[in-house]
């Protein structure tokens, strides 16, 4: 498998090896891509927490880049709960939670230049317990010995 199907193909299985390769490898990747955009479009000192936040272009930009990031997330998240022998829709309600953070983000509840609203902070208190739960889930506990119906097991040599 490819990078490419590593991180567009749902199918298969990656073990938890793989999950954390694909799921640290996408946040340097989308760490990089804000980053770039704070320097670019923003200004941002980072090392003055005084200083001038993201243009709102490149706070939307920001958003636009998280939002194209959730599909080959979903994908990691899909295969590793296939070596666990459950279905993609266990990644349902995660993904759920990271796109209710964007949508407060879009709306205000949560920002950089004002404080978090009530219903922002209890967005990002949901997505932080199923963020823990994901990494224990998936990063930590062994999948399924042999085939399973989701296909053979990736640790089988």
């Amino acid at each position: 498998m490819g990078l490419l199907g590593f991180y567009f193909l749902p199918s298969g299985r990656i073990s938890r090896r793989g999950f954390w390769l694909g799921f640290i490898g996408l946040l340097v990747i989308e760490l990089l891509f804000n980053l770039w955009l704070g320097l670019t479009m923003g200004g941002i000192d980072y090392t003055n927490p005084d200083a001038a936040h993201l243009t709102k272009s490149g706070f939307q930009l920001a958003l636009l880049i998280n939002l194209i990031f959730t599909f080959p997330l979903f994908v990691i998240l899909a295969k590793r709960f296939h070596d666990r022998n459950k279905g993609a829709i266990w990644a349902v309600p995660f993904l759920l939670a990271y796109l209710a953070v964007i949508g407060a983000s879009i709306v205000g509840w949560l920002g950089m230049d004002t404080p978090p609203a009530p219903p922002g902070l209890a967005i990002a208190f949901v997505e932080t317990a199923l963020l823990i739960w994901i990494l224990i889930e998936l990063g930590l506990m062994r999948g399924t010995p042999g085939v399973n119906r989701y296909g053979a097991d990736p640790l089988a040599r």
